[in-house]
């Protein structure tokens, strides 16, 4: 197996229950001892099919042959900024040139990877209200992250060509090390936690762990190609999050915060990521009969503050 991406929350959930069954390359763009335990780093170039930098395509080509499963998850973090100009530029950027490198180097390979897990984001599907949505909804092009999935997903396109895709359109992961967590639940433990806007928005979220074990179960399952929401299959109001890891904590969650206010602390970033409001299931997953070890948000979040 060989991912790009390895460094954020998911990749290095990825490689942990990877590395038992295949031998991991992580490509970095720098190898200096902090890659994970059990793996072998490689230097990549994410911008060399930008730079035309042949000798790189063709050397990563070489990495790439024969690989049972490549995945793909590089990309500058969406939560961390505040959507200006060049935080937006650093966010498309960074997909697409990683994702153009990647498709020119396998296009290179003697055998190209047999498995593509191409990331995407359920954010693709846009800010929606109360429609009902699952895998095989229309993107939202009007919505800057509807663009990036859109765009992201045609990047990985000509992979198919060679290799079986899937694109997975990952939600708002929940697990005690990632950021949507983190700052979901620390004013929740300092009793100041309530709902983010109205908080009525739909969260499209997902364990972590049901997010990895989906992950490895597409890729295991011959069958399993094309696009598929990795949410939980029951979607989740912003406030019910909110009270339900109240409730574990045995903390209030009625002091609002102002959508007024976010927007001072965080730029544009709430209007992108608190407040839409994306009500997907995962139909696709479903039908294969993936089975989710924390289906409802109660469950997860119980799971979550025991770890």
């Amino acid at each position: 197996m060989v991912i790009a991406g390895a460094s954020g929350p998911i990749g290095r959930r990825l490689v942990v229950a990877a590395k038992d069954r295949w031998r991991v390359t992580v490509l970095t763009r720098r190898v200096d001892g902090s890659e994970p335990e059990g793996t072998t780093p490689l230097a990549w170039t994410p911008t060399a099919a930008k730079d035309g930098d042949v000798a790189h395509l063709e050397g990563l080509g070489r990495v790439l042959s024969g690989a049972d499963v490549l995945v793909n998850l590089a990309g500058a973090s969406i939560a961390d900024g505040r959507f200006g100009p060049e935080h937006r530029k650093a966010i498309v950027d960074s997909r697409l040139d990683a994702t153009t490198t990647l498709v020119q180097a396998a296009a290179r390979a003697e055998r190209a990877p047999r498995t593509w897990f191409q990331a995407s984001g359920a954010s693709v599907y846009g800010d929606r209200g109360e429609e009902e949505l699952e895998d095989r909804s229309e993107p939202d092009t009007s919505f800057f992250l509807g663009q990036l999935g859109v765009a992201w997903e045609q990047a990985a396109a000509p992979a198919a060509e060679r290799s079986r895709l899937i694109v997975g359109r990952i939600g708002v992961v929940l697990a005690p090390e990632a950021e949507a967590w983190r700052r979901l639940v620390l004013p929740i433990r300092l009793g100041v936690g309530g709902p983010l806007g109205d908080g009525k928005q739909w969260w499209p979220w997902i364990h972590g762990a049901d997010l990895i074990g989906s992950m490895l179960f597409l890729i295991d399952a011959g069958e399993a190609g094309g696009t598929y929401a990795l949410t939980a299959p029951e979607p989740a109001r912003q406030i019910e999050i909110t009270r339900a890891a109240a409730r574990a904590l045995r903390r209030p969650a009625i002091v609002p915060v102002p959508a007024f206010a976010l927007r001072l602390l965080f730029g544009g970033m709430p209007d992108m990521v608190l407040f839409p409001s994306t009500k997907v299931r995962p139909a696709r997953l479903l039908e294969h009969g993936f089975a989710f070890r924390y289906p409802t948000i109660d469950a997860a979040v119980e799971g979550l503050l025991a770890d």
